[in-house]
């Protein structure tokens, strides 16, 4: 009979390239001993850590000649699929991921119906999910959703000529018919935003 250790190594080598996994996936029962196994593969390079019970088949660029590692987006996708929650970025982490701000957040919030929790990563980056109500994740076309976090973040005062330039090229692919119903989700002042870019490209 293979021993656990195999039996995890063996798992582990059936996995794709950058395969996100948890600690946890190797079953409930023992858990100090497979924490021992995998804290041996990391050792040998067989794996990587990104944080408290979650690692990585690493995948090796030539270009950067480095270690691929994943974005907070791909972790918290990773946390959200085991958890079958949804989630949708928030904050600044929503403004960044635009494209509205070259400002790369150390911090990523992301809104959820699965459990509230923070996770520290290892390079220092933290990925927080925050428990919402089901109306901010009930848009049915995805861009319409992060637009109106982000908005929300950067609130009116800040939506200026640059930042609607941005946002009408976001909008390009949108119809206006389509998401009319994701618009009258958001506070009134995003839906006059909104609507009035909508228009003003079809016009």
């Amino acid at each position: 009979m293979k021993s656990r250790a195999e039996e995890i190594r063996a798992q582990i080598q059936e996995m794709e390239l950058k395969t996100i996994f948890f600690a946890d996936d190797f079953g409930m029962e023992n858990r100090q001993a497979v924490r021992v196994i995998l804290s041996r593969l990391v050792k040998d390079g067989t794996i990587v850590r990104l944080g408290a019970g979650i690692y990585m088949k690493p995948r090796y660029s030539n270009l950067i000649r480095a270690i691929e590692y994943p974005s907070a987006q791909e972790i918290a996708a990773a946390v959200a699929q085991k958890e079958k929650a949804r989630i949708v970025p928030s904050g600044a982490y929503a403004v960044h991921q635009l494209g509205l701000s070259t400002q790369v957040p150390t911090r990523s919030v992301f809104l959820t119906d699965g459990s509230p929790r923070k996770i520290t990563l290892e390079d220092g980056r933290e990925i927080i999910f925050k428990r919402t109500a089901a109306k901010n994740l009930s848009y049915k076309n995805p861009v319409i959703g992060i637009i109106v976090l982000a908005m929300k973040e950067i609130t009116a005062d800040g939506i200026d000529a640059e930042t609607r330039t941005l946002l009408a090229r976001l909008l390009e692919s949108v119809s206006y018919d389509a998401v009319r119903s994701d618009i009258l989700l958001a506070p009134e002042w995003i839906q006059t935003e909104l609507i009035e870019l909508l228009q003003k490209r079809s016009r």
